[in-house]
């Protein structure tokens, strides 16, 4: 067993290493270095206070969202809850997983039931990504509707992504369509499943609650999709916001794909491949998503205090 724990984690750190290797092979070491050295400082620090709002605003959508399940989350508590999340994703490998793990255990310790706590995390990152592929698929068919900015390759590869972010959309409400999921063989997975529908429903019967959920998620977003706007003007990447709007969505999505450290890695590949489609260089690409990870490292280092701190039942001492 302990074999295969070691084993796994080498496998990811060495998919880490060799995803941000490839970075730099496409950007060039040197010309990454360059685009770096003349980073606009006061860009970034806007897009890094932009950045914090936007987790402050998610935080406080989180502990909504887990009210409305019937759980004891207070606001200020999950605060520090998602700060320290946020140090766990970027010292952990496997993306946003290892941050939301300890944000479902830190909940349950208030003494809430295990599985719900989860249940509450992975229903506020499916919804905020939901919005977020909403937004980045309304504001693609905005910036890209006329084929101003698109033309031969690049148009079928915004097909491709607009297309996933479709599919996105469409897939949590799958789950409103019969049982489906009950032919897997792992039975504990069934009645996981079941919960996590259970739970949506009691979500959905609350309308006011659902708008005010859509109402945390678009200043999630925006706050988010601005940050990384800013991040590319540091960087001398000069877009439309709409264009970033369009092109966040996926990004944002391969951030969180635990194949990387921290988002490291997938982030920079597809601002890399997308913004390559519409023209832009490389070394321009991989400077934006790396400042914008840096957003995320800075509030990590601003957290580490907070995971200092004992919380045996989940209430800092």
């Amino acid at each position: 067993m302990a074999v295969r724990r070691r084993l796994k984690t080498a496998l990811r750190w060495g998919a880490a290493a060799a995803l941000l290797s490839l970075i730099l092979w496409l950007a060039g070491p040197q010309k990454l270095a360059r685009s770096l050295a003349g980073v606009d400082p006061a860009y970034f620090l806007v897009a890094l206070l932009l950045s914090i709002a936007s987790n402050l605003v998610s935080a406080a959508r989180w502990a909504h969202l887990a009210r409305m399940l019937g759980l004891h989350a207070p606001t200020g508590q999950l605060i520090v809850f998602y700060a320290r999340g946020i140090t766990a994703n970027s010292i952990l490998p496997g993306a946003t997983l290892s941050g939301d793990m300890l944000r479902g255990y830190q909940l349950h310790r208030m003494g809430n039931g295990l599985l719900r706590s989860g249940i509450s995390v992975l229903f506020d990152r499916v919804s905020g990504l939901w919005v977020l592929c909403l937004m980045s698929l309304f504001a693609a068919a905005l910036a890209w509707g006329g084929g101003n900015e698109l033309s031969g390759a690049g148009l079928w590869q915004a097909a491709a992504v607009a297309g996933a972010l479709a599919a996105a959309i469409v897939l949590p409400f799958s789950l409103a369509f019969g049982r489906w999921w009950q032919w897997l063989p792992v039975k504990k997975l069934v009645s996981v499943i079941d919960q996590c529908v259970e739970a949506m429903r009691i979500l959905l019967n609350s309308r006011q609650g659902l708008l005010q959920q859509m109402g945390y998620s678009l200043g999630v977003q925006v706050l988010s999709i601005a940050a990384l706007w800013l991040c590319a003007f540091a960087a001398g990447l000069n877009v439309s916001f709409l264009t970033m709007a369009a092109l966040a969505g996926p990004i944002f999505i391969m951030a969180a794909v635990p194949a990387g450290l921290g988002g490291w890695g997938t982030r920079e590949l597809a601002a890399i491949l997308l913004f390559g489609a519409l023209g832009y260089s490389a070394e321009l690409a991989a400077t934006t998503g790396i400042l914008y990870g840096l957003c995320g490292l800075a509030q990590a280092i601003l957290a580490v205090p907070l995971m200092m701190k004992r919380f045996n039942t989940g209430v800092d001492k």
